[in-house]
């Protein structure tokens, strides 16, 4: 019962560090274009990503709950199911401590799914994982998310600059106003896509312990990891502002509108299908394909190969992370 309670803390504990370490991204356009001054943006987007799991549907949730690992293992795993779990999520938040200390925004969302993939491979080999549910409702939308972010930001910047070439300076104002919407949305978007993966693996550990009988999200846990991912965007925020803000592409209010815009119509989208996937790659893809539309020479295309870097290793560096720390657990 005490690492059934631990594992659950700890769950919690790294939907907090997604927030410090992922959803500074999705205002870092914003503070870095002047559009929106850093701590009142950082409030509004705190008070949107506490809202997200609150009011959102749990889709995301009943995916990372049924279709990462077979159900079948999972049900077989009894007692041992915090212990692997456990060892998952530990991994994956010693990538992201990784990733979050040299700034490079890499993905928590691939991060959990290496870390709990790990465990259940050593354990029962790799027939016990959900190859077809992880390729379809994971794998791809995870990969593919910013290649739509890519193009949403190409065609969307492509759109406002025919409508806006003539336009005097002061429409600058108004965008900036815009922003205000589109960045309280994105974040209630990206906050419930984000919160629900590790709230997946909390209804997984109730239904194998016989807390709750379907994949239905209790309450109670919907507004504790609502809390914790808005007080992790206010602690760690600003140190992924400064990473993608400024060293991808030099953004003023129309990139910076361009791209929440863009990353805005992919999360809603992707959340209400249950789709989970990456802010942190949405809104850096989003960024690419703004300035590959307006000035290509000016992207730093150097930064963003090692951003390309960090989403390749990160699914195969946390799963060698977790099964160590779960074999090291069953030593001791």
């Amino acid at each position: 019962m005490a690492l059934y309670t631990l594992t659950i803390a700890v769950i919690f504990l790294y939907i907090f560090i997604t927030g410090f370490h992922d959803e500074g991204n999705l205002i870092a356009t914003i503070v870095c274009s002047r559009s929106i001054e850093a701590k009142k943006a950082l409030i509004i987007a705190s008070v949107a990503q506490f809202l997200g799991p609150l009011i959102v549907t749990t889709a995301v949730s009943t995916t990372i709950a049924k279709d990462i690992i077979k159900y079948s293992y999972l049900l077989n795993s009894g007692e041992n199911i915090s212990l692997l779990i456990l060892s998952g999520i530990l991994g994956a938040a010693l990538w992201n401590f990784i990733t979050w200390y040299y700034a490079i925004p890499s993905s928590s969302s691939h991060a959990l799914i290496g870390g709990i993939l790990g465990p259940f491979a050593i354990e029962y080999g790799f027939h016990s994982i959900n190859f077809y549910g992880i390729m379809t409702k994971v794998i791809i939308p995870l990969f593919f998310s910013p290649v739509i972010g890519f193009a949403a930001g190409y065609i969307i910047t492509l759109i406002f600059w025919k409508l806006l070439k003539n336009a005097q300076p002061s429409v600058n104002s108004f965008l900036k106003k815009l922003q205000y919407g589109t960045m309280f949305l994105l974040n209630i978007g990206q906050s419930a896509n984000d919160a629900q993966k590790g709230m997946g693996l909390i209804v997984i550990l109730m239904m194998i312990k016989g807390n709750t009988h379907n994949f239905e999200v209790p309450f109670f846990i919907k507004y504790i990891a609502a809390f914790m991912i808005s007080f992790g965007l206010l602690f760690g925020g600003f140190r992924m502002i400064k990473s993608v803000g400024g060293r991808i592409y030099r953004v003023r209010p129309f990139h910076s509108f361009n791209a929440q815009l863009s990353s805005l119509l992919v999360v809603t989208a992707a959340t209400l299908v249950g789709a989970p996937i990456s802010g942190t790659q949405l809104v850096n893809s989003s960024i690419l394909g703004v300035g590959a539309r307006e000035r290509p020479s000016a992207v730093r295309w150097q930064f963003a190969k090692a951003i390309f870097a960090a989403w390749i290793t990160t699914i195969p560096a946390s799963f060698i992370f977790s099964s160590i720390i779960y074999m090291v657990a069953k030593l001791l």
